[in-house]
């Protein structure tokens, strides 16, 4: 594993991990991470994967978008502009890399919906794609966030002591539809939802392997947004892990 940076559209830097394996499959994994998270992820499960697919060949690419993280800028900064120019910067970067053959995408929660629009507007970039519990309407939800918020004096909102701005908010309008262009993507696709869900709720993981022509959807009956009992933890990852390997590994 080593750090690297990325230097974005608007001149800020993008930092993460590559972990490339000493036995490389030719697949890498490149990471989209959700609303307010960061590289790690909830429970560390972006860390803890990119371990686990390490020992099975394959390399992973995960960074903090712009304002978040370790990655330049505050989170008054970002805007779904900037993620999804950074989310294509991050495919670019991992397509450079040498040995890579093939690309799978996968994102958690808002990350999931970025994951699914990488793949409808750059399918030949992409060959495979993992979305866990995919935030269909992130947008929509984070439109009604900024509106139902307490206002700052620089009239962005304070939603649980994160900014959002007015750039955020005028930028969500541009990505309502994050079903658009899915179903061109005939690629593998693999989405993961837990029935209990009370972020996003599990109906929107379904209409996306519905919307995917080559789509297989597991359900986690009783797991919630984090999947955070082990046997959920557990279950996400060897479905994920199955996919990978039973379809990537060259």
């Amino acid at each position: 594993m080593k750090h690297v940076e990325i230097i974005n559209q608007g001149g800020h830097i993008l930092r993460g991990y590559l972990t490339m394996p000493d036995q490389f499959c030719h697949t890498l994994v490149v990471f989209y991470h959700g609303f307010t998270g960061n590289k790690t992820e909830h429970n560390s499960y972006f860390r803890d994967l990119s371990r686990l697919l390490e020992k099975d060949g394959f390399a992973s690419l995960r960074m903090d978008f712009y304002g978040n993280g370790e990655s330049d800028g505050t989170f008054a900064d970002f805007t779904f502009d900037t993620m999804y120019s950074d989310a294509k910067l991050m495919l670019d970067f991992g397509k450079s890399l040498p040995g890579v053959k093939k690309i799978v995408v996968l994102g958690y929660s808002m990350g999931g919906q970025v994951a699914g629009q990488m793949c409808a507007r750059y399918p030949d970039l992409i060959d495979g794609a993992v979305l866990w519990s995919p935030g269909g309407t992130i947008a929509e939800h984070i439109a009604r966030d900024f509106e139902i918020s307490p206002k700052l004096e620089n009239g962005n909102a304070n939603h649980r002591n994160f900014e959002i701005s007015m750039a955020m908010n005028e930028s969500t309008s541009r990505y309502m539809n994050s079903y658009e262009g899915v179903e061109n993507f005939a690629k593998p696709v693999l989405v993961i939802h837990g029935r209990a869900d009370q972020v996003v709720s599990y109906l929107l993981g379904v209409r996306y392997a519905e919307a995917f022509p080559d789509a297989q959807l597991h359900i986690i009956d009783g797991a919630g947004h984090g999947y955070d009992q082990l046997s959920e933890h557990a279950e996400l990852f060897k479905k994920t892990l199955d996919f990978l390997k039973g379809g990537f590994i060259r």
